[in-house]
């Protein structure tokens, strides 16, 4: 049976090679979850990058959702360490035939996978394992605003609200392609 999880990040910027400040996953069955903080001095070190226009975009949010860079940045853990935990956990959630959800084809998922490149860490998913939830959202109908957690920004809890958006997704799908039963 496959087992789905969702991935949320927190970044110092939009592609991949920028610093990833934060890691949310949450299995669809359940919502076990994980977060971890990953130490920015360790992707530096890596060349990862800070883009201006995301550290003006984390000013803004942090004056509309104290605490979200709070959340994002304390207790980082070395990134190695906090790379090998996500692998544990992706492990243990999912042990055989993973898919990993993210909001959008190009965003979570592939930095992270740029990450895990740069540390010499193994990634736990290969390119085929990704799958896109602003597709699932469209295809469904879904606002995945009605399911947000707040406050926002906060990795844990937007791998939360779209794992909730993505099931209901999900459930309206496979309702729709269910076959038709003659009464």
């Amino acid at each position: 049976m496959t087992t789905h999880i969702m991935t949320d990040i927190e970044t110092l910027g939009t592609r991949p090679g920028a610093i990833v400040l934060a890691a949310a996953f949450v299995r669809f069955s359940d919502e076990a979850q994980m977060t971890i903080n990953l130490s920015l001095p360790d992707q530096e070190a890596l060349g990862l990058e800070k883009d201006p226009d995301t550290l003006k975009w984390w000013a803004d949010q942090e004056a509309q959702h104290p605490g979200a860079w709070a959340a994002a940045t304390q207790g980082a853990v070395p990134l190695v360490t906090g790379l090998n935990y996500i692998n544990s956990w992706c492990a243990w959630a999912a042990p055989s035939d993973p898919l990993y959800w993210c909001h959008g084809a190009t965003f979570d998922c592939p930095l992270l996978q740029e990450l895990y490149r740069r540390a010499g860490v193994p990634c736990p998913w290969k390119f085929w394992n990704i799958r896109d939830t602003r597709t699932l959202y469209d295809l469904a109908g879904i606002n995945p605003k009605e399911y947000a957690v707040p406050p926002p920004h906060i990795a844990l809890n937007d791998a939360i609200g779209q794992t909730r958006a993505a099931n209901a997704a999900l459930a309206i799908l496979s309702r729709a392609h269910a076959p038709q039963v003659a009464v």
